[in-house]
């Protein structure tokens, strides 16, 4: 688990205007770039980053606190924690957690070879042999500044990195936090593939593949036991989770983007997935909750038209008045005028004509 020292912001929103592009759980020839065995004490804090690839961290003991992508996120022993790239995230481990963890990063397809790079160089300020029992440092350093590189070893480009093709598979697969892995199956694959790392030749390196692909397998059964159950359902919390939220805070600022930051998935994907399980759109499900809220306001309340479109997450009564037609076929006031009444007949205070 290494990367880069964040220096400048900017960098996530360069990753941000990377075209999306999935690739298909069947079609992977996964990539493994770097496997290391780390060991942090209770009370590590490390600094923010990001990383240029992709990266699997396995909780071996312990437990640790993620910061990621604007979401918090808490591993445990046996749980998987994925990490994309270009997305901001630290990590937290609490006072008398000592975390233990196998990390992989690589790429879920082979890289062509200007768009490759060793992590050791990217991401480490010293090497980590993997046949070593010893810890890597918990310590990151912007890998411009290291003085004394001769050219071969000069790490890759930044602006290259940053433009690195990275294929991304569906999301229902492989959310950010991955709980249910039987600890007593995937612990030692995943120090098979640590130990094998180490090692040179044809042979291990699809001896790599293999076991990661194992790993990959592992988890795509936790989501479609049966290989065919719809990948949304994977997420249907989620969504679930996220409807909710809308129905509590519709009168404040509430986008798309701003939903699929806190449930850790792309904005493309996440309004997929919001589509296929409540029938609309974020937009469209925002605005049918807030006209609800206003045809109640409407017939319960005299309040102005002024208030409701306040009180119902519209920046004007003339922009609330535009979308209430837009929506019901009639203006506000002649809502009222229809319906006004039906809370005073309920209480008695109007006689039924």
């Amino acid at each position: 688990m290494d990367g880069l020292l964040l220096q400048k912001p900017e960098k996530e929103a360069a990753g941000q205007k990377k075209a999306e592009n999935f690739i298909r759980m069947d079609r992977i020839a996964p990539y493994v770039r770097y496997v290391n065995y780390k060991i942090f004490e209770g009370g590590t804090l490390l600094p923010e980053r990001i990383i240029y690839d992709h990266e699997l961290i396995y909780c071996l003991s312990g437990e640790a606190v993620f910061l990621y992508n604007g979401s918090e996120y808490r591993i445990r022993k046996g749980e998987l924690f994925y990490l994309m790239p270009y997305l901001h995230n630290t990590m937290i481990v609490p006072e008398g957690k000592t975390f233990r963890a196998h990390c992989i990063h690589f790429d879920w397809i082979s890289p062509e070879e200007q768009y490759d790079f060793r992590a050791e160089q990217v991401y480490l300020h010293m090497e980590n042999l993997p046949g070593t029992d010893s810890p890597a440092p918990a310590l990151y350093k912007k890998p411009h500044s290291t003085p004394g590189k001769n050219e071969d070893s000069t790490p890759a480009n930044e602006e290259v990195l940053l433009r690195r093709p990275n294929p991304e598979v569906d999301p229902a697969f492989f959310p950010p936090l991955i709980t249910g892995l039987d600890y007593d199956t995937t612990a030692p694959v995943f120090k098979e593939l640590y130990q094998n790392y180490s090692q040179l030749g044809t042979g291990a390196r699809l001896r790599e593949r293999s076991l990661f692909l194992q790993i990959a397998a592992a988890v795509c059964d936790l989501s479609s036991p049966a290989g065919k159950a719809p990948s949304g359902l994977f997420h249907e919390k989620t969504i679930s989770e996220s409807v909710n939220y809308i129905q509590e805070y519709y009168t404040e600022d509430i986008s798309l983007p701003l939903l699929a930051s806190h449930s850790g998935l792309s904005p493309k994907y996440f309004g997929q997935l919001f589509k296929e399980q409540t029938g609309m759109a974020v937009r469209e499900y925002l605005t049918e909750v807030r006209i609800r809220n206003a045809r109640h306001l409407l017939s319960h309340t005299d309040n102005t038209l002024e208030q409701i479109a306040a009180d119902t997450g519209f920046q004007d009564k003339f922009y609330f008045t535009k979308v209430f037609k837009r929506q019901t076929g009639i203006t506000p006031g002649k809502y009222r005028k229809l319906y006004g009444h039906l809370d005073r007949m309920k209480k008695g205070e109007l006689a039924l004509s």
